[in-house]
């Protein structure tokens, strides 16, 4: 594998931390592809395993190809910010080092960037990977043609609706898209919602976008993220709503109200899901996790945006007797339905414990 020119015009950045079981297949995937005007940027964020190097390894032998840099642990988002500082390439493509790219991924977005004549950000399907099997997560998310271009409007619409473009791994970006010297510091230890909030930055600052109706990337799942209890979701990202809400006269978007109460619902029925998945002491601290945020501003001024109705929602939950509960239904052009634990809300509202 040669470099031609030492011409760069794509980077890859791959935040590295404690992955010495993946980092190899991860490294061989991007080493792989057919186009070669790339670099490929590992940040060892303070690695305690062998992770460090396995990555100063590659850079010995692909000297021309890959840059390593070893800082000091201070999470995902800062060793992203990093990796954005230290590239070079007109285009970024963010990739973690669990995961893998498809074989003519580089080669297909190449395509692209000419046939559209270099637009801001191209978004590209991907699919979930247990280490074997592959399933395509999203498609025609835009459209069902391969590739076209597509309104901004309809990629705020779709990052405020739903989940298929806001990784961080999901989009090559211009470089002109990220503020390279931006301030994430109060977010730097954020426990999640990164892609969230830097994809903010990346679609705000674009003009131009296409979509490439192909799966590109391969995202490894672990025990996926209903499964995992955090008990910070919710009010982490809230602080990153908050950020979204300062957009609403820069985006211009005569439904942003509605888009906006819809982020905030879906995350809020999450966090409520959630729940289910911890060793509670009693219902009643369970009840009044779950009353926090019933009880939050944000949560109840965005309830107010939509018209909620009323329907039965009977089944059977932990041996209990089928039971009625008030349901959420958000009507409108989105017609989605909040991701709320009627269970949890069953404990919250049938009183006190």
């Amino acid at each position: 594998m040669s470099k031609p020119d030492n011409k760069i015009e794509v980077s890859v950045i791959i935040p590295v931390y404690n992955v010495e079981k993946y980092l190899e297949k991860c490294v061989q995937s991007v080493l792989a592809q057919t186009f070669k005007e790339i670099e490929i940027l590992l940040i060892d964020d303070g690695s305690t395993d062998e992770s460090g190097k396995i990555c100063d390894g590659y850079a010995e032998k692909y000297h021309e190809f890959i840059k390593v840099f070893h800082k000091k642990n201070e999470g995902l988002l800062a060793t992203r910010r990093y990796g954005f500082r230290k590239s070079k390439g007109d285009y970024i493509i963010n990739c973690d080092s669990d995961d893998k790219l498809e074989e003519c991924m580089l080669e297909s977005v190449k395509k692209i960037i000419d046939k559209y004549k270099y637009p801001d950000i191209i978004i590209y399907n991907f699919n979930t990977y247990d280490g074997k099997v592959k399933k395509i997560a999203y498609s025609d998310i835009f459209s069902k043609k391969h590739d076209c271009k597509i309104p901004k409007k309809a990629v705020f619409e779709e990052y405020m609706c739903g989940h298929s473009i806001v990784s961080m791994c999901g989009k090559i970006v211009k470089r002109k898209c990220i503020d390279i010297d931006l301030d994430y510091s109060k977010y730097e230890k954020l426990s999640t919602g990164e892609d969230t909030l830097q994809t903010l930055e990346f679609y705000t600052n674009a003009d131009t976008f296409v979509y490439l109706n192909e799966p590109l990337y391969n995202y490894r799942c672990g025990s996926g993220m209903t499964a995992k209890f955090d008990k910070d979701y919710y009010f982490t990202f809230k602080k990153i709503f908050l950020e979204i809400k300062k957009k609403k006269d820069i985006w211009n978007l005569e439904n942003f109200d509605k888009l906006f109460a819809t982020k905030v619902l879906q995350t809020a029925g999450r966090a409520i899901t959630q729940t289910r998945y911890n060793n509670w002491n009693s219902i009643k601290e369970q009840k009044m996790f779950l009353k926090s945020i019933k009880d939050d501003d944000l949560f109840e001024s965005n309830c107010i945006t939509f018209d909620i109705s009323r329907f039965n929602y009977s089944f059977a939950c932990l041996g209990i007797e089928s039971f009625s509960v008030e349901w959420f239904s958000i009507s409108g052009n989105f017609n989605l339905l909040c991701l709320v634990d009627a269970y949890s809300f069953f404990l919250l509202f049938r009183g006190e414990a």
